[in-house]
């Protein structure tokens, strides 16, 4: 264990407040036949940018993108799925023109309160059903997407959210998208390289002083008690601190702006995840990796990049 980061991420539930208020937002997403991204107050809580047809679901905790009651933003984008191609010798994903016919998404927005074993205590009623619309096909009589054909589709909306907490996140950072684009990419890339190293030197207490902020606010979105917060720290230990961790090269990464301006990260150009990213070995010739997502914002009165989630 590393003595330093357990110190400084592992008393975050102390500062928590409002527990006996607590309401988590959950975003039920069940999206298929098309590649997607799910933003809360322009801020992504889910995307996937690969091959296949297929459909996933599950619920997603979206209170990491809710800074303070009120109405709040929601938006789906909707891309062509991706076919695995070989170009220049090597196989990479290849976005399809159009959006299929039998592409389909829906989403739902919940106001729960878990209990500590981690069972839903309360329900407070949905905020959000959206279903994209459907059309029937006039040659086959089927439904498909009422949408279809298109290479890119947008849906959004809005919903109250009647947490307790109001946090800081990027409310008032500088906006970001009016920087010079070189000056702020440059910037970005040196943060990303501090982390590279830090992960590949298992340099813990490092990587935890630079994301305390984020993970204080992080806490008190969830309502950290003591153990959700050990159950974290043993995440961040085991995930930032991996035995055996060999970083790859920060590369085929472009700049992308969230949070209306104000949050800047880099992503993979082909899968949309994070450029930042080690394999280990966990038997003979077998690996696993890692990828580390970070955000970035410059906070009102400074000028240097720091996380914000």
């Amino acid at each position: 264990m590393d003595v330093k980061a357990t110190e400084i991420l592992g008393n975050l539930y102390k500062n928590v407040k409002h527990n006996d208020q607590r309401i988590n937002y959950q975003a039920m997403i069940f999206i298929g036949g098309c590649n997607y991204e799910v933003l809360i107050n322009d801020y992504p809580v889910d995307r996937y940018f690969g091959p296949g047809d297929g459909s996933s679901s599950g619920s997603t905790p979206i209170n990491i993108a809710i800074l303070k009651p009120g109405i709040q933003k929601w938006k789906i984008k909707v891309y062509p799925v991706r076919d695995r191609k070989e170009v220049n010798g090597e196989v990479t994903l290849v976005p399809q023109n159009i959006i299929q016919p039998g592409a389909r998404v829906e989403m739902e927005i919940e106001g729960v309160r878990f209990s500590e074993n981690g069972d839903i205590e309360k329900r407070f009623g949905k905020v959000v059903k959206f279903e994209a619309p459907l059309k029937k096909d006039d040659k086959s009589g089927q439904n498909m997407l009422n949408d279809a054909g298109k290479p890119y589709i947008e849906y959004s909306g809005t919903f109250q959210a009647d947490v307790p907490y109001t946090l800081s996140g990027w409310e008032n950072s500088t906006d970001l998208s009016k920087m010079n684009s070189t000056v702020l990419e440059k910037q970005l890339l040196k943060e990303y390289q501090k982390f590279h190293g830090w992960l590949q030197n298992g340099k813990l207490d490092e990587m935890a002083n630079a994301k305390l902020t984020a993970e204080k606010e992080v806490a008190q979105a969830f309502f950290y008690d003591k153990k959700t917060n050990d159950n974290f720290l043993s995440t961040f230990l085991q995930r930032w601190g991996q035995k055996g961790l060999k970083m790859q090269p920060l590369e085929n990464y472009k700049v992308a702006i969230y949070g209306d301006g104000k949050i800047v990260t880099l992503i993979d150009n082909i899968d949309g995840s994070s450029p930042l990213w080690g394999n280990y070995e966990v038997g003979e010739n077998q690996f696993k990796n890692n990828t580390y997502m970070l955000y970035f914002h410059i906070p009102k009165g400074k000028t240097e990049l720091e996380v914000i989630r």
